[in-house]
């Protein structure tokens, strides 16, 4: 069901689950109650089903139509949120934005479009419409927010701040409305919907294996893409709505404030050689006998960066030379095989290459806390029932880890 399509009648059932009537829900669009009342028929028809229930003291949502306007209410917030600029206060609800209130579903087109080619011409093209429509509709946009969205430069529109924000916004609340449509009562249907998991190196075999099977095994009807990446890379697809979560090593705190994230399990880390390495017999090892080791060092500006540079200055040890770099498990593992290099890694990361005797863990005390293994969610973020699943089984078997 494309519900950005039925954008109009969405914000009327959200406004009449607000009020309680059709009559009061069209003072809080400024329209006619027949308007609103039209266009609740109009999504009933649409979605094959009774929205409202209709009694003497009013309308009732039935179960469904609750669901739904709370998908709605929420894409509408958004607008609402990336609109705060008009008045001092923190927060506004969507009825008194007059972006929420105007905005429609091809400014929604429009805006992502543009943004996406910088240039009004290609959205025209890519939207099949005429460059001027695109003009205007951007103009239309430019009103109902009272700012800036972009400027012209020698290469094309460049967004500004309102312009970015407004972005966003339109990606989150079309992420609403898709996430509306996989919760859909189907008569029969099994669980349905489609989650996209980014995974963060060094940090997620051990978690991830057994949840995505576990999901996909309860859930056949469900999707999964897991999607590798760089930190940063994927918390810019996070706050976009590309990803659902991230999975992986925690840092301190969430990098932006529009991002929670939550600890499953705490994981240790030990430095690992290859199998008949000269350090792989020995009982024991000071530190001092790896004063000339080569290393498979981490990537700069990750937590394993981090805890590495902190285990070399703890154990006084010479800083080695950052001669290879490697943030794949699997190279990773490679590399240690085929040299006699030396590796900060987690135990259980390599759990299944120490039992088969291709890898060992070197008798020596690293002095490093504990990393944080966990999610990354974006905050207020609303679960579709497959998410929720995936929720509950990422800490049921974090919890296993941790014990």
């Amino acid at each position: 069901m494309d519900l950005l399509s039925h954008w109009r009648l969405l914000r009327a059932l959200a406004a009449v689950v607000e009020t309680g009537s059709t009559q009061r829900a069209g003072a809080l669009l400024h329209v006619a109650q027949s308007s609103v009342a039209r266009a609740v028929q109009q999504l009933e028809a649409v979605a094959g089903t009774a929205l409202f229930e209709r009694a003497g003291r009013g309308m009732l949502p039935t179960a469904a139509g609750q669901q739904l306007a709370l998908r709605a209410a929420r894409a509408l917030q958004l607008f609402a949120d990336a609109d705060k600029h008009r008045t001092r206060h923190a927060t506004t609800r969507w009825h008194e934005s007059p972006l929420a209130l105007g905005v429609a579903a091809r400014h929604v087109e429009v805006l992502l479009a543009v943004a996406a080619g910088a240039s009004e011409a290609r959205a025209a093209q890519q939207l099949g419409v005429s460059q001027p429509a695109v003009h205007q509709s951007l103009q239309q946009l430019a009103h109902l927010s009272a700012a800036t969205l972009f400027v012209r430069t020698r290469t094309g529109l460049r967004l500004e701040q309102a312009g970015d924000a407004l972005v966003r916004a339109c990606r989150l609340a079309l992420a609403e409305l898709r996430q509306a449509a996989e919760e859909w009562p189907r008569a029969g249907a099994t669980l349905q919907g489609r989650l996209v998991v980014g995974t963060l190196p060094f940090s997620t075999t051990m978690l991830l294996a057994p949840a995505v099977e576990q999901l996909l095994h309860r859930e056949p009807g469900v999707q999964l893409v897991l999607i590798d990446g760089t930190f940063d890379a994927l918390v810019a697809q996070l706050r976009n709505a590309e990803l659902d979560c991230i999975v992986g090593a925690l840092r301190h705190a969430p990098p932006h404030a529009d991002l929670q994230q939550e600890c499953l399990f705490d994981d240790r880390l030990a430095v690992v050689a290859r199998e008949g390495h000269q350090f792989a017999t020995r009982k024991r090892i000071a530190w001092s006998a790896l004063h000339k080791a080569q290393w498979v060092m981490p990537m700069p500006d990750t937590p394993a960066q981090r805890a590495f540079d902190h285990m070399v200055h703890a154990t006084g040890l010479p800083v080695p030379t950052a001669q290879l770099r490697a943030n794949s498990a699997m190279l990773m593992q490679a590399l240690l095989q085929d040299s006699d290099r030396l590796a900060l890694m987690s135990p259980r990361q390599m759990a299944r290459e120490i039992a088969a005797g291709l890898l060992v863990e070197l008798p020596l005390a690293v002095p490093l806390d504990a990393r944080h293994i966990g999610v990354l969610w974006r905050a207020g973020y609303l679960p579709t029932p497959a998410a929720a699943q995936w929720q509950g089984l990422l800490r049921e078997v974090g919890r296993s880890l941790g014990s």
